[in-house]
């Protein structure tokens, strides 16, 4: 879990609400969506971000 100073907590509630805005767009267009995040050792430039994806179903 990655540690977040309370004078941050405003910016993570701002990314996490872009994030679901741009989830909600990809939904209204193609029906459904996914999100991801990335953050760990396998990164090379390490940094938090997420991806928000369509296509054909995972399972």
């Amino acid at each position: 879990m990655v540690a977040v100073e309370e004078a941050e907590e405003d910016l993570v509630l701002e990314l996490v609400n872009m994030v679901k805005k741009v989830a909600q767009t990809v939904q209204e267009e193609y029906g459904a969506f996914r999100v991801l995040t990335n953050l760990g050792q396998h990164q090379d430039s390490k940094h938090l971000h997420w991806h928000v994806a369509h296509g054909e179903s995972l399972s």
